[in-house]
């Protein structure tokens, strides 16, 4: 799966990583089921089945579904990194640090949890701290999307105004995936925040040839060719706007923004 417009944690993408996709033979929520699947199988099903919940929105089963993992099998870290991203979701953001903290002591080195441990951090504002694990999870000669570390790194960067660390990560990002949404969208963001249009306009066309379409990137575009003194343009991606999200933020943002230029 792929994000395009915001700083990647998607719990579909980033906890499949760590192998909870299988679908068992037995079911270990039943009796029967739990009397023959060991510990960290049932662990691990448990688990699948409490991200299904969560990208379905059902907080409340994923997190029994989630626990009852840990129940099983207290070592169990994609258990702990799921529950982290929930309590994050939910605002408790000492429970969510908490999770992520047993989580990252249990595997240390694993890209997929100091990714996701760095996103948040990021999302706290604590830049300096996410830049670290960005760095330790580039270490891990195992994950296999690296791309989606130089994303976040970058997301990150650029939110902190670091917009030089921030182009290397993006860059490096579509170095392995030259099609990757986000990268070609914060790019964009970042290029149009240099007061670069003509930068910022090339990538965003290479985010939308991509088929991704977000509230964002279609406020960028707008405020990317208003810079650029082509109104008719522009006003294409007011009418997309008002048209596919018109109850967005972003929608909203664009209105206010149009009032008080008129």
């Amino acid at each position: 799966m792929r994000q395009a417009a915001g700083i990647l944690v998607v719990i579909a993408s980033s906890l499949a990583l760590f192998g909870c996709a299988a679908t068992p033979e037995t079911d270990p929520t039943t009796r029967t089921g739990m009397d023959r699947v060991s510990p960290v199988r049932a662990a691990e099903v448990n688990t699948r089945l409490g991200i299904g919940y969560l990208e379905r929105g059902e907080r409340r089963l994923a997190m029994e579904k989630l626990n009852t993992a840990l129940r099983h099998d207290s070592e169990h870290v994609p258990a702990m990194v799921a529950l982290a991203l929930i309590y994050e979701e939910l605002g408790n953001s000492d429970q969510a640090e908490r999770h992520f903290r047993q989580a990252i002591r249990r595997a240390p080195t694993d890209g997929a949890t100091l990714n996701s441990y760095a996103v948040f951090l990021c999302r706290r504002d604590d830049f300096d701290e996410a830049e670290g694990y960005f760095g330790r999870a580039l270490q891990d000669p195992f994950y296999e999307t690296p791309e989606v570390v130089h994303l976040n790194a970058g997301a990150c960067a650029r939110r902190s105004g670091q917009f030089d660390s921030a182009e290397i990560h993006l860059r490096r990002a579509l170095e392995r995936d030259a099609e990757l949404p986000g990268a070609l969208y914060h790019l964009a963001q970042l290029y149009y925040e240099r007061e670069e249009a003509f930068r910022a306009r090339a990538f965003l066309q290479r985010f939308e040839a991509s088929g991704e379409t977000e509230p964002a990137a279609l406020l960028l575009g707008y405020r990317i060719e208003s810079s650029l003194g082509n109104p008719a343009e522009a006003g294409q991606y007011v009418s997309i706007l008002e048209e596919r999200f018109p109850d967005s933020r972003e929608a909203r943002e664009l209105r206010r923004q149009i009032e008080d230029n008129d």
